[in-house]
């Protein structure tokens, strides 16, 4: 199976919370424009839609997606594509990309 990504991904590590049907808290574990990998215990299945507020460091406000869904679930890790978010957020989040160093191949 070949992984075909739109976005280049950052390697990160910081929490997020989750909101939506499923509500929880988990660690960001790499990062790009298009989506990310959680790991965390909140139970969530393929398809599950919510919002989703990243609490990157050092900035005082999270950067909101309003609308993610859980594209796979192994164990304690899950993938999330975003779908919605404003262009403020949208721009944040490249500005906070652009700082990163680490790609994830």
């Amino acid at each position: 199976m070949t992984e075909q990504r739109q976005h280049v991904r950052y390697q990160v590590e910081f929490p997020a919370i989750f909101a939506g049907a499923s509500s929880g808290l988990g660690i960001v574990y790499n990062l790009g424009m298009g989506g990310c990998k959680v790991v965390s215990n909140l139970p969530v299945k393929t398809g599950t839609r919510f919002t989703v507020h990243l609490q990157i460091p050092e900035q005082p406000i999270a950067i909101t997606i309003q609308a993610a869904t859980v594209q796979w679930t192994l164990k304690h890790e899950f993938g999330v594509e975003f779908h919605e978010m404003l262009e403020q957020e949208r721009t944040r989040l490249g500005q906070f990309l652009a700082t990163q160093a680490n790609i994830v191949p």
